[in-house]
């Protein structure tokens, strides 16, 4: 393997490991985004804190509103 080779085929599997990792923390309930980004930054460390740590607990969705029967309001009369 030429040496002129070696700087993209690093920088195809960096990028694919960012990617991957991103779609990986989605999994996890963590932003995509910003595991992408630290992932591009920092590499595989930041892919191997992404599997090690836990997942974080999914965000409770707001209960639904029941509407009920209107109300009637007291005139001030």
């Amino acid at each position: 393997m030429d040496v002129e080779y070696l700087g993209p085929t690093v920088s195809a599997m960096w990028l694919t490991v960012a990617i991957l990792a991103g779609g990986f923390a989605r999994t996890r309930n963590r932003s995509a985004l910003a595991w992408f980004v630290l992932t591009v930054f920092l590499g595989p460390i930041a892919a191997f804190l992404l599997v090690v740590w836990p997942s974080a607990d999914p965000v409770p969705a707001p209960a639904p509103r029941v509407a009920g029967p209107p109300t009637a309001r007291p005139s001030n009369e």
